[in-house]
């Protein structure tokens, strides 16, 4: 038979207090070593804080007129030289107010690198507050409330201090707050656990019960410490309570890796070493020895040495080992670097007076092998060689992403999920792309960790050319003192990203002229100038810091910078010479008679909300179209928040401040055509460029670039049917042949019909945007334009009436009809001239001629025509029907006369609409057919007269018209 071991005999009482008491004199130590390294305002600040929450006192920092806030801090007496000192910023205070009866606060413990050797003068303070489970919703706002004033007026002292509120119940559960500030939310519970065990310092209150527990005896935590309270050892029963710390559980291991990627944005040093401490834990996993468990074991054992319990001396000490185990040297001098730049005391320089931090060190520092001439180097990290920095940045960056790559792998290879909230997840993502996402065009930082000066480093730029078919780039250089070129530190598809990342990165700060050698560009020294003059004024050096909140939503993009022409000059040919071109067609994109296109390139800048700087350099025949299409497409992937910022600029010698200023316009009409889109309907967006007429399809996410040749070929594209409404936004400076079309554009409606017509010599032109914005446009003899408009206007109306009864989805109520007269003034610009179309239908017209439409079999028309009760059918007289119609009509007509035929209605078949483009039919469909049936008929009433005799012959009217 197996027996069954037996638990280990819990602690005798006496063991019990021996414990407490080597736990409260390390922690009075490590006060003591927090104390040193403050100020006298600050010391005095730290200690009137337990009594500032132990009273809520008027006068009294932190205090404000509210009943309810909690008082009282458990196992606390102020000292007499604290009550003097509240006494000194309070005079109203007195010693009997101290008094607490029923304490609603367990403790104040003091988190991180407080009292360790990583503590600075500089270090801020993060403060777990403990309070009782029972305190109310309100009771615990208030508590904050009065928390974040006393942070406040810790601020007065240069003291920053950080209070998380804490519920020991809760947290024991799993239940904590979110990603904010200082705390790292739901991405580990047992790993900030751990961490609090070690590093936590009492500052007042209850001692947590996890200390009397031997690390040995965890299993049994809870029945142990329901034995230690019940026995009454060592006041335990007041003592706070966050739980045992167990196995560590796999799925922890990937979020907080990914939390220490996210602080090792700021703090790469202090990162890589926890970071490192996680990869040990894991190696270790499921057998993990927790640094908070060696901590007690040390002390349980008798060990009451401070620095062999310092936090950061023993997180040291568990990577060194583990490290030393690999046999991975370099990674064990990279982390001996970021230890001493996380400690942060300059060895190699004299101080006033030796401190522990500074003995404790130079004995580290030895044991290392560190001779002074490296000590030197290192303390002067903030002047290091470029090249230094860029490798030091490259290791951190590779230990950082390699750490976390193993906690990837462990997690997979465990099958553990993170054990983060969806929020927190995303807004680590996010701030990790920003920071660590590489891809071309971004601008990336050189600085990582330190605060370093590069404005002495002198920079050369050049362009090297093209080779094996790949085109020319541009590299900036380190420059040698003997004026040789150093090492490469960047290379760019464009002069502009070169310049922006040696400016941001602060290299060009004390620097005037910049050696740029081109070999096949045509920049000028007096370009790079002035464009370094804009980076400096639109971008200046120190990027603002982000806020946290940017990260709660996708990256906006916020400001957009367009640099036109760097290094290129489309009038060079007379530049060269001294000569302007000066021309009355002033359009930068269609110069002169020559019609030209003065942007040969474009170096667009984009600056989004999450901070990151991205180049884009476009320089093809395109560059303008694509530049544009590029950055709708980016704007409308981010559903149209808000408008970016927008600025141009151009340093040619020939017309620079126009050709920007065309640039600016162009953009901002093209941004402003997009969010049109989110606010109403799909919109097409047209410009010139050059001979050619450029038109940019919008519909929510999707864009489409089209080019044209002709304005003929542009109506045509503008006459095909649309799925729905579609708003033809042309840019301000849009211009067409005798800027007719553009005449009528400007008079669509945000809905319904827009008619234009102009008649010259009894010839009519006719435009018409129909109800989805489809554009038609025809030429037609005409008797008068009151026939020719009673008819056309009482068609549009048969049509939208027919629309209606098969299409459910159309807004209630009558599709409005706009018409306009168009006449030429004297200088041939157009004048419009509204017309009321209420008078224009009662007005008299020819005969009502209703047709019907139907397709055959093989898919050729078949109309039915009434006239005058008479009916003509395609089908029945075949290759006759248009003589006999038009023999009809002319014998209809009392003068014979052989004016224009009008339909007046059309019917169209269920089978000719399924057999439209989009299955649907719009006004365009109605006219097109009706002008095809017109134009057949007519040239058969003219083929009819002109048999007569001609001194009877009618002039025979022009029937030429578009979409035939």
């Amino acid at each position: 038979m197996v027996k069954k071991a037996q638990a280990a005999p819990a602690p005798a009482q006496q063991a019990l207090r021996t414990h407490r008491d080597r736990f409260l004199a390390i922690n009075e130590g490590r006060l003591t070593r927090l104390r040193e390294s403050l100020q006298t305002k600050q010391k005095q600040c730290l200690e009137l804080l337990p009594l500032l929450f132990h009273t809520h006192l008027r006068g009294s920092p932190g205090y404000f007129v509210e009943a309810d806030v909690p008082t009282g801090l458990i196992q606390y007496q102020p000292t007499q030289g604290t009550l003097n000192l509240l006494q000194a910023i309070n005079f109203s205070a007195r010693p009997g107010t101290a008094r607490a009866l029923n304490p609603q606060i367990s403790g104040l413990y003091l988190m991180g690198s407080s009292g360790s050797v990583a503590q600075s003068t500089s270090s801020d303070l993060d403060i777990w507050l403990c309070y009782r489970p029972d305190l109310t919703p309100r009771q615990i706002d208030l508590l904050e409330t009065k928390a974040e004033m006393i942070s406040l007026w810790a601020e007065g002292f240069n003291l920053e201090v950080h209070f998380f509120l804490m519920n020991s119940q809760q947290f024991e559960a799993g239940d904590q707050r979110s990603l904010t500030g200082e705390n790292c939310g739901s991405t580990q519970h047992f790993l900030l656990l751990d961490e609090f065990y070690r590093t936590g310092q009492l500052l007042a209150g209850a001692p947590p019960a996890w200390w009397f527990v031997p690390s040995d005896q965890e299993d049994r935590y809870e029945s142990l410490v329901n034995d230690f309270r019940g026995r009454g050892v060592a006041r335990l029963e007041e003592s706070i309570d966050f739980g045992a710390l167990p196995a560590l559980p796999a799925g922890e291991f990937i979020g907080a890796g990914m939390w220490q990627l996210y602080k090792g944005i700021d703090s790469p040093h202090k990162s890589v070493l926890k970071l490192l401490l996680l990869e040990v834990y894991a190696r270790e996993f499921p057998n993990v020895t927790s640094l908070a468990h060696q901590y007690k074991t040390a002390i349980h054992e008798g060990t009451t040495e401070l620095n062999a319990l310092d936090p950061y001396v023993m997180l040291y000490r568990r990577i060194e080992r583990y490290l030393s185990e690999q046999q991975e040297s370099s990674r064990l001098e990279l982390i001996r670097r970021c230890f001493y730049f996380k400690v942060g005391i300059p060895l190699s320089k004299p101080a006033k007076s030796s401190t522990w931090r500074r003995t404790l060190m130079s004995e580290l520092a030895k044991e290392w092998g560190w001779k002074s001439d490296y000590l030197a180097y290192l303390d002067g990290h903030t002047s290091w060689p470029i090249q230094d920095i860029m490798a030091e940045r490259k290791l951190l960056i590779n230990e950082l992403t390699r750490s976390y790559r193993f906690l990837t792998q462990f997690a997979a290879e465990h099958q553990s999920n993170h054990m983060m909230s969806q929020q927190d997840l995303l807004i680590l993502s996010r701030k990790l792309h920003a920071a660590f996402d590489r891809r071309r065009g971004k601008i990336d930082f050189i600085s990582f960790g330190h605060q370093v000066d590069l404005s002495h480093e002198k920079i050369r730029i050049k362009e090297v050319g093209p080779r094996k078919g790949k085109p020319s780039y541009w590299v900036a250089h380190s420059q040698l003192p003997n004026g040789q070129i150093g090492s490469t530190l960047k290379k760019s598809s464009g002069l502009l990203e070169t310049m922006l990342w040696c400016h941001l990165n602060g290299l060009l700060a004390a620097h005037l002229h910049i050696p740029v050698f081109s070999q096949f560009s045509a920049v000028t020294n007096f370009e790079v100038r002035k464009t370094l003059a804009d980076l400096r004024q639109s971008l200046p050096l120190g990027m603002p810091p982000v806020a946290q909140s940017n990260f709660y939503k996708p990256a906006q993009v916020e400001r957009v910078l367009l640099f036109s022409n760097l290094g290129c000059d489309p009038l060079q040919h007379l530049t060269r010479r001294g000569l302007q071109k000066i021309s009355a067609r002033s359009n930068s994109l269609d110069f002169s008679s020559l019609r030209e296109n003065l942007v040969a390139s474009i170096d667009m800048v984009v600056i989004n909300s999450w901070g990151e700087v991205v180049v884009e350099h476009f320089d093809q025949a395109d560059a303008l179209p694509q530049a544009i299409h590029f950055l709708l497409s980016l704007l409308a992937r981010q559903k149209y928040v808000h408008r970016p910022l927008l600025e141009s600029f151009c340093h040619n010698q020939t017309r620079p401040s126009a050709i920007a200023k065309r640039i600016q316009d162009l953009f901002e009409d093209a941004v402003a055509a997009l969010y049109d889109v989110a606010r109403r309907q799909p919109v097409r967006f047209l410009y010139n460029l050059g001979e050619q007429y450029q038109a940019l399809t919008i519909n929510k996410r999707q864009l489409n670039s089209l080019s044209f040749d002709t304005e003929d070929e542009l109506i045509d594209w503008l006459g095909q049917e649309q799925p729905r409404r579609s708003r033809l936004l042309p840019d301000r400076h849009f211009e067409t042949d005798k800027n007719r079309l553009r005449a009528v554009i400007d008079q669509q409606e945000e809905e319904g019909v827009t008619l234009v017509y102009q008649v010259t010599k009894r010839i009519a032109t006719v435009h018409v945007i129909d109800e989805n914005g489809s554009l038609f446009c025809f030429r037609q003899a005409v008797r008068s334009k009151t026939s020719l408009l009673a008819s056309l206007l009482r068609f549009l109306k048969v049509t939208e009436h027919r629309l209606r009864a098969h299409d459910s989805d159309l807004p209630p109520g009558t599709t409005p009809i706009q018409c306009y007269e168009m006449t030429l003034l004297p200088s041939g610009i157009p004048s419009m001239k509204r017309m009321r179309t209420s008078t224009l239908m009662e007005a008299k017209y020819d005969t009502h001629v209703p047709v019907v439409m139907e397709l055959s079999p093989d898919g050729s028309p078949e109309y039915l025509v009434l006239c005058n009760n008479q009916e003509f059918s395609s089908q029945e007289l075949g290759d006759e029907f248009f003589t006999q119609v038009a023999d009809h009509m002319l014998r209809s007509r009392d003068d014979n006369e052989p004016c224009p035929l009008h339909i007046t209605d059309l019917s169209l078949s269920d089978r000719v609409v399924a057999s439209l483009p989009n299955g649907q039919a719009q006004s365009i469909h109605y006219l097109r057919y009706k002008m095809r049936l017109e134009h057949r008929i007519n040239e058969a009433m003219q083929q009819q007269t002109s048999r007569q005799p001609s001194d009877t012959a009618p002039t025979r009217p022009s029937t030429a018209q578009r979409g035939q």
